[in-house]
């Protein structure tokens, strides 16, 4: 159960939905992670549909409630159909279809059950500036490989700090992670001298922890597909996302 646990905070693959969509007493937690992981996806999507952002933030917590709980979307996800988030986009292609023909825009809440971060997700919901408009299929798919890159990161984070290497954290952060986020790296010449390193130990630790974080994500990338065909998709897309 407790390794159970750790992989359900780490990583969104099948074995997870299917505890998501059971009864045991990890289902809830697992519930509120596929959520979690899903959110920015689906909410990419609805925004690059014509919706505001208040509108998204509205119908994403809507489809959430609706259809991950109360049509029971995790239950009909079938790993031999395919990979899940193709699942989950036309699903919210659905809904929208369905609200719009509705013509209403009120907030639903589940009749049986509930997400209790949902309203956390909804505040944390960010658009980066500067990224040029894109189809709703095209956001969805950026944001859902980028949750993915996200996942392994807290995932290496993790295991590195419980393995007691600090500092393979800490330069993999100041010089592959800072730079993507802030567009500066710091130097060997400044990470060094924090954890006693030469320049030299810690280009190594560097290309160490590189090739390790490259194996969780393509460990993560594996637990979400079932058809190899799928799985170079998967890839494809996320060296799209790396690229611009």
């Amino acid at each position: 159960m407790s390794s159970h646990r750790n992989s359900s905070m780490t990583q969104t693959n099948w074995d997870l939905i299917r505890d998501a969509a059971g009864s045991t007493p990890t289902s809830q937690a697992s519930l509120e992670e596929v959520a979690r992981r899903s959110w920015p996806a689906i909410y990419a999507f609805i925004r690059a549909s014509g919706r505001s952002p208040d509108d998204a933030t509205e119908l994403t917590q809507g489809f959430i409630c609706d259809v991950f709980l109360s049509r029971h979307l995790l239950e009909k996800a079938d790993q031999s159909r395919g990979r899940f988030r193709t699942l989950v986009m036309g699903s919210v292609r659905n809904y929208l279809a369905d609200m719009h023909r509705r013509k209403t825009a009120t907030t639903r809440r589940p009749k049986h059950g509930s997400i209790g971060r949902l309203d956390d997700l909804a505040e944390r919901t960010s658009e980066p500036a500067g990224i040029p408009a894109l189809t709703p299929e095209a956001a969805f798919n950026s944001r859902y490989v980028a949750s993915i890159i996200r996942a392994t990161t807290e995932r290496l984070q993790r295991t590195l700090l419980e393995q007691g290497d600090e500092a393979g954290w800490e330069i993999f952060r100041l010089r592959v992670l800072q730079p993507s986020l802030e567009g500066t790296a710091a130097s060997y010449d400044e990470i060094a001298p924090r954890f006693g390193l030469g320049k030299g130990a810690c280009a190594a630790k560097l290309l160490l922890v590189k090739r390790r974080f490259a194996a969780m994500l393509m460990e993560e990338l594996r637990a979400t597909v079932d058809d190899p065909a799928d799985l170079h998709s998967e890839v494809a897309d996320l060296l799209a996302l790396l690229s611009r």
